[in-house]
């Protein structure tokens, strides 16, 4: 059956958007005004749907994280988690009108991380206390707004090389698998970089037009960027 994939859903973007917000401002921080989080809210979002299994993944990039604390100070103090890439994951099958949804558990042995030069990653088994306690505020907002059914994912930043898996800040892209189990197909998330809500790409230099960072080429006349 042929997938629907989209970057777009009201209520769940809502439901990031609050939840995250809400986690930093239990902490003290407060959105920075300069960045518009609800289209950067649009970037880190995948929902796919394929019959009766809807399958979804928020990236919270440290980007996203920095864009929702207060400044640079507020920076400093979440500088840790430049070290993680952190993901929340929803997947459900419906039956006989119901939700039914996957723990946590079954989502872990699915899901494997793969960077643009296609190195692997599974998720981290145990999480460093300074990341816990974050991730503990984002689960009690979820579990008021969505009952906990979004499970929270932790890999590190660099693959077994050492080499980072992405680089938000350039032309490249992330890709989190959910492998095939018992009723789930195979589901693929994929994150192309640099981030447009923060980044600011300009004109085409041929036609003048606005573009985005992602872009390769211009729509409007073609040009190559």
């Amino acid at each position: 059956m042929k997938s629907v994939l989209t970057r777009y859903k009201p209520f769940l973007l809502l439901f990031c958007f609050a939840a995250v917000s809400i986690s930093f401002a239990a902490v003290g921080f407060k959105a920075r005004h300069s960045v518009d989080l609800g289209e950067f809210i649009k970037e880190i979002t995948i929902i796919n749907v394929d019959g009766n299994q809807t399958q979804s993944a928020i990236w919270l990039p440290f980007e996203f994280n920095a864009a929702v604390s207060a400044g640079s100070d507020a920076q400093a103090d979440i500088s840790f988690l430049k070290s993680y890439l952190i993901f929340m994951v929803n997947c459900s099958i419906e039956r006989s009108g119901k939700q039914i949804y996957a723990t946590e558990t079954e989502i872990q042995k699915r899901v494997i991380l793969k960077s643009g030069s296609s190195a692997r990653l599974k998720p981290l088994v145990s999480v460093p206390p300074d990341v816990q306690k974050n991730l503990d505020s984002i689960k009690s907002a979820i579990s008021a707004s969505a009952g906990g059914n979004m499970h929270m994912l932790v890999f590190d930043f660099k693959d077994s090389a050492g080499k980072p898996m992405v680089d938000a800040s350039k032309r490249d892209k992330l890709t989190l698998i959910l492998e095939p189990a018992g009723a789930y197909s195979k589901t693929e998330f994929v994150w192309h970089t640099p981030f447009d809500a923060v980044t600011a790409a300009g004109n085409c230099p041929v036609c003048g037009e606005k573009i985005k960072a992602k872009w390769h080429y211009c729509p409007w006349c073609g040009n190559k960027l």
